[in-house]
């Protein structure tokens, strides 16, 4: 092997990759770990857009794309208006598990470690409007993110809980499908996160492991029998990744469900416990993006308590205020509205948790509060895609917008409120005034560059 790459990393990482491996494979991803990473992007499918399709498709989502170079997103009004994801290609194949898998969309489904939010959109998008997500992550900072993404995705159908996943326990049987994105030694990070690289130790894998199996033991009594279990990690080793899927398989209560990827054979490399195919993983430079591991299990066995509708109900849905359904006679009516803060958030399918008792972070999206007898419309209605009517903003303008500046309009404009957009896609709410107009783009949101 090149002195050049053994420099570069831990040398007990190297051993590790290269009995893991092969050496030929071991030197192939840690040359590809030494170049730049790749850049790719998933567009919404509530939001579709041809911006990205000249760029190479990813074979394994439908949406997902390659990009030559890496814009500046942060100046692409429609990445504001959550027309696409920035997503790693390799955590993408999700996309087609689902496909493949095809579990019941009529469920509830766990992202048990969901910030920044790309898979829990993944999910979201397989779920189309059936069903519920529960999207959780336990880091009040990275929840903050991962509520951005989701409102900006714009599904009604997804609440988001930030709570550690031993909260989980007493909910015993209540989720079709879970999905955990362990947090992990970030080894197939490397080149995109240089902390990743300079905090790598022996130690920490262990760390993680303890981590990793903790929170499965914590969150399989909440999958209901035959439901779906999948385990990803963005790492490379045995420890956080083959022999956590040991375990499981050894306990009785799960075996693999085998998925046909063979049309993607030579992105892959099959990860196996004796002869037995347990799961993938995606290397760099095998695969188009960042190192993942991911398996797919289904539960064999019943839990001790398989009703939780006994529960006592701890989330209140109500009907929208009759002013606000005058004002915007378009909005579907089969949404309830969970208060929080005084903003009323739409949540589509809200059946699946009113029995729940956990605390929320927000479920749906915020649609409107009231001040008086006055209705103001907030951003979620904005990102909901419900095609409501928008005045069409030039990217000057849009960027103007984004960053709560002034913006210019057409003249004699009716008074009220009204939506904004760019390229037929909303980008938030104004309020015209005589002939000027306030701006009510959220304030955490501004774009500050």
């Amino acid at each position: 092997m090149e002195q050049s790459l053994t420099s570069k990393f831990p040398i007990e990482f190297i051993k590790e990759l290269q009995n893991h491996f092969g050496e030929k494979i071991a030197e192939k991803t840690l040359k590809a770990l030494s170049d730049k990473s790749s850049v790719s992007i998933r567009i919404n499918p509530l939001k579709p857009i041809e911006e990205f399709s000249s760029d190479t498709s990813i074979p394994w989502s439908k949406n997902g794309h390659l990009l030559k170079d890496r814009p500046f997103f942060s100046l692409d009004p429609l990445f504001h208006a959550g027309c696409y994801y920035v997503q790693d290609s390799s955590s993408m194949i999700l996309e087609t598990l689902l496909n493949k898998l095809k579990p019941e969309r009529d469920g509830l489904y766990l992202d048990a470690c969901a910030a920044p939010g790309g898979k829990s959109t993944v999910l979201l998008d397989y779920l189309n409007d059936e069903g519920f997500l529960l999207s959780n992550e336990v880091d009040g900072k990275r929840n903050s993110i991962l509520r951005e993404i989701i409102l900006k995705w714009g599904k009604l159908n997804v609440g988001v809980t930030s709570l550690p996943t031993r909260k989980f326990i007493d909910l015993n049987c209540a989720f079709d499908l879970i999905l955990v994105d362990a947090p992990c030694s970030g080894e197939g990070m490397f080149r995109k996160d240089k902390f990743a690289l300079t905090q790598w130790s022996e130690k920490l894998v262990q760390h993680c492991a303890i981590t990793q199996k903790t929170i499965l033991d914590e969150l399989t009594p909440t999958l209901k029998e035959g439901g779906i279990l999948i385990y990803s990690t963005c790492t490379m080793n045995r420890e956080e990744n083959e022999y956590q899927i040991q375990k499981l398989i050894e306990s009785g209560d799960f075996e693999i469900e085998e998925v046909d990827l063979s049309d993607y054979q030579e992105h892959l490399i099959e990860a196996k416990i004796g002869e037995k195919t347990i799961g993938h993983y995606l290397l760099p430079g095998t695969s188009t993006g960042e190192g993942l591991f991911i398996s797919v299990l289904r539960k064999k066995t019943p839990s001790e308590n398989e009703d939780y509708s006994t529960k006592r109900i701890q989330t209140s849905f109500n009907p929208p205020n009759e002013g606000f359904e005058n004002l915007y006679p378009q909005i579907p009516k089969d949404l309830v509205y969970w208060e929080l803060k005084e903003e009323l958030f739409a949540v589509k399918n809200h059946s699946f948790i009113e029995h729940l008792a956990i605390p929320l972070k927000m479920v749906g999206l915020p649609f409107y509060q009231m001040k008086g007898k006055n209705v103001i419309p907030l951003h979620g209605m904005a990102m909901a895609n419900l095609g409501l009517p928008s005045i069409e903003l030039d990217k000057e303008n849009s960027l103007q917008y984004l960053r709560k500046e002034t913006i210019s309009l057409p003249q004699n404009l009716p008074k009220g409120w009204a939506l904004v957009g760019f390229q037929n896609k909303s980008l938030g709410w104004i309020k015209i005034i005589d002939q000027r107009s306030n701006n009510y783009y959220p304030s955490w949101l501004r774009l500050r560059n």
